[in-house]
């Protein structure tokens, strides 16, 4: 099955696991392979809505997914299980009549070691010759997130993000999926940290967070080229402004 950037490297990380389809095969598969399609959907702006690309941007943050520029194309690039479809009917936009949608629901997510790489993309279900008791060697992503202990927020970070750590510094989450975590109860504001640890690969440094640490609006920014024009929602960062290490 078929599916453009990032949509292909999210199922196939179980970070998505439904897809919303208006069609169903006769058949219904146990396993699917994903395949990503040449054109990358997050090259072009607005074509995503606001939600799903801050979970991209965090999920990049904490290393469950790679840059953009790394994500591969005109490839298959992992499988997941057919868990069960559901079906439901939603209006038509514009229009009194009413059209069947259908979620495709996804378990057991695997992402090959190695992509293969296939230059063919159809619609709807294809083949592809592939023995499917002897698949190439394939792996769950471990996710990491943040969390939370006392007064002290813990972020996972790639290697990158983490050698150019430095005292007297900020850094930015997208509000995304960590409201419940990091805010007050039905509250746009910061709960009182006072510290915050960036983690990677078995390594740790903590610093002392300064009063400036809170959400900020941040409508603009060298990395926003996936706003959506049809949705209305404020993009929210969570900034973290540091002092000393501790």
């Amino acid at each position: 099955m078929s599916f453009q950037q990032p949509w292909a490297s999210l199922i196939a990380t179980g970070i998505k696991d439904i897809e919303k389809r208006t069609w169903k095969p006769e058949e219904l598969p146990e396993r699917l392979l994903i395949h990503a399609t040449p054109n990358s959907i997050i090259t072009i702006e607005g074509s995503c809505p606001l939600e799903w690309m801050q979970i991209v941007k965090n999920e990049q943050t904490f290393g469950n997914l790679p840059d953009n520029s790394d994500m591969p194309t005109n490839a298959i690039i992992g499988y997941v299980t057919l868990d069960k479809m559901k079906k439901r009917t939603v209006p038509r936009s514009f229009s009194l009549k009413k059209d069947e949608e259908y979620s495709w629901l996804f378990k057991d997510a695997y992402l090959f070691d190695e992509p293969i790489m296939i230059v063919e993309s159809k619609l709807f279900l294809w083949d592809y010759d592939l023995d499917e008791n002897n698949l190439p060697p394939a792996h769950k992503v471990k996710r990491v997130g943040v969390s939370v202990k006392n007064e002290n927020v813990s972020i996972p970070v790639t290697e990158n993000i983490y050698i150019g750590l430095t005292p007297n510094s900020s850094f930015a989450l997208e509000l995304s999926t960590l409201e419940s975590l990091l805010c007050q109860p039905n509250s746009y504001e910061m709960k009182p940290f006072k510290s915050v640890t960036f983690k990677c690969k078995g390594k740790q440094r903590t610093f002392a967070l300064e009063p400036e640490t809170g959400l900020y609006e941040d409508n603009v920014g060298d990395d926003f080229y996936y706003s959506d024009p049809y949705d209305s929602e404020t993009r929210i960062r969570i900034k973290f402004f540091w002092g000393k290490e501790l």
